[in-house]
């Protein structure tokens, strides 16, 4: 129990009972302690931080903040209490939860098997660079080292730094790099797979399938924003969601064939926030989020706080509520000494936030207004009735609002993926609600109304699925992989189709004078 009589609810799960097993315990999930996804979704989350401080950092900075990072995991992986109630993913459920994993990831071109979107020059150009570069990166032709959020390539790039000297071949070592990079992405979709399960009460194969599938096609009705509202001809083929120009809520299916390197680990750490809802770790999990994808991690850091607020509010022992939950190790660790150097590092980007921009500028506030409608709020409307009193609920919806109204970079990437969190907090009450309804009589409107939504919109996850098929017939072979930047050790880097210079997206100019580059990294080799 919390601090101060406040106890944060854990997980659906009842506790335990002496006895008889409970319906819940004996069904999908009865063995696994709650503790173990837990502890492993942390290790997952925790192992490119490590990898990072210990091979960026130079020898006194990183036996500082490697030693800190490993007591604020400790405090963290350790705090996990023993009388959670117990659940397990039987064995062919699990078989079945990875292989949709596997199958999504492979569909996405992960591993350098299958087509790949547009986006996968930049990301094979920056895996390829942490495989053959000393770290930490430094591109001696374009006078910069590299800076980019690639937290989740850091493990199997070392991977394929230990193999190259063996194989002595650039293109099998990459390869081989890259089936690493396909296994460690299919453990974090299966991570968020189970935390979905949990923070929807998914107790049967039934539930849990549908829970995967209304996931995995989750979107917003862009099918019906592009064929109202489309003024120019679409630079990507079979792509639905630019209908509102750089205002974009992008589809899970989306951000896995885009941005997984963004999209994989922010789900998974909004829904281990949803569900273990521990605030003594919430300064932890936005370290973790921001080394990740530093975007998303503004709408993480929002709900942490609305929910720490509430928590204090509700507390009987406020004081007692700071100095355990509030001032944690893992916290003052993650906030006073985690959060500083990785925002350090990330601030040397020479594109950031280089000018004010106005969201106007390329759209129209009837535009906007559509956007909304289409995006989320139909949904939202149907389940505000019986989750207005839901903090994240209640929170999801305030930002989803809010964040087109913020632009800070000239693509509106912070748009496009600040949205992450709030949409799955969404769809995971757009499930949780058809679940628990399923069998009622009552709400027959709303569920078949959700329903329907959610058919429409999965129009946008279709598209991108066919994009890949279609090329792939086309083509007749299926590694049609996007791979012609090759290396970003280039003075002009030179975007495919587009033509423009997109080296400012990787570099630091201005390095000599920056505080991460002198103090704390590395001097490039």
């Amino acid at each position: 129990m919390a601090a101060g009589g406040f106890s944060p609810r854990r997980l659906f799960l009842p506790k335990r009972t002496r006895g008889k097993k409970t319906e819940r315990q004996t069904g999908i999930m009865n063995g696994i302690n709650a503790k173990t996804l837990y502890r492993a979704t942390y290790i997952y989350l925790a192992l490119p931080l490590f990898i990072f401080f210990a091979s960026w950092f130079n020898y006194a900075a990183a036996g500082v903040f490697s030693l800190l990072l490993a007591l604020a995991f400790y405090k963290t992986y350790t705090a996990t209490k023993d009388n959670m109630p117990e659940w397990r993913l039987k064995r062919r459920f699990m078989l079945f939860l990875f292989s949709v994993a596997a199958l999504w990831c492979f569909l996405a071109g992960i591993g350098y098997f299958y087509y790949q979107s547009f986006d996968y020059h930049f990301r094979n150009a920056v895996f390829r660079d942490l495989i053959n570069y000393p770290w930490p990166v430094f591109y001696e032709r374009a006078d910069t080292p590299l800076v980019y959020y690639m937290a989740f390539w850091l493990v199997p790039a070392t991977l394929g730094k230990i193999l190259a000297p063996l194989l002595q071949n650039a293109y099998w070592n990459f390869y081989l790099a890259n089936i690493f990079l396909y296994v460690y992405a299919v453990v974090g979709v299966a991570l968020i797979f189970t935390q979905l399960a949990a923070a929807v009460r998914a107790e049967n194969f039934k539930k849990l399938a549908a829970a995967m599938l209304i996931f995995v096609f989750f979107s917003g009705l862009d099918v019906i924003g592009m064929a109202f509202f489309r003024v120019q001809e679409q630079p990507f083929a079979y792509h639905f969601e630019w209908w509102a120009t750089f205002i974009q809520y992008s589809s899970f299916t989306t951000g896995m064939f885009w941005v997984f390197n963004q999209f994989i680990p922010i789900a998974l750490i909004t829904l281990l926030l949803y569900n273990e809802r521990n605030i003594r770790h919430f300064g932890f999990l936005i370290a973790l989020a921001l080394f990740f994808s530093p975007y998303p991690t503004a709408s993480i850091g929002i709900f942490a706080v609305a929910y720490a607020v509430q928590a204090f509010i509700r507390a009987n022992d406020k004081a007692r509520f700071l100095s355990e939950e509030i001032f944690s190790v893992p916290n003052i660790i993650s906030v006073f000494w985690l959060l500083p150097p990785i925002i350090l590092y990330f601030i040397t980007n020479s594109e950031g936030m280089d000018k004010l921009w106005y969201v106007f500028d390329y759209t129209t506030p009837g535009r906007l207004a559509v956007f909304m409608l289409l995006e989320f709020l139909f949904p939202a409307a149907i389940l505000f009735p019986l989750y207005r009193k839901h903090l994240f609920f209640a929170t999801a919806a305030i930002l989803l609002c809010l964040i087109p109204f913020f632009r800070v970079d000239e693509q509106n990437n912070f748009c496009m993926r600040s949205s992450i969190p709030p949409l799955i907090m969404l769809a995971v009450y757009v499930i949780r609600f058809l679940i628990e309804n399923s069998a009622a009589k009552t709400r027959l409107f709303s569920r078949c109304a959700l329903i329907l939504l959610l058919l429409i919109g999965a129009a946008t996850p279709l598209a991108e699925f066919y994009r890949g098929l279609h090329y792939v017939i086309k083509a007749g072979r299926l590694d049609l992989v996007a791979d012609d930047i090759y290396t970003l050790n280039q003075a002009y880097v030179e975007m495919p189709m587009f033509g423009w210079d997109a080296n400012h997206q990787f570099t630091a100019r201005e390095y000599r004078s920056d505080i991460f580059w002198q103090y704390l990294a590395k001097k490039p080799q």
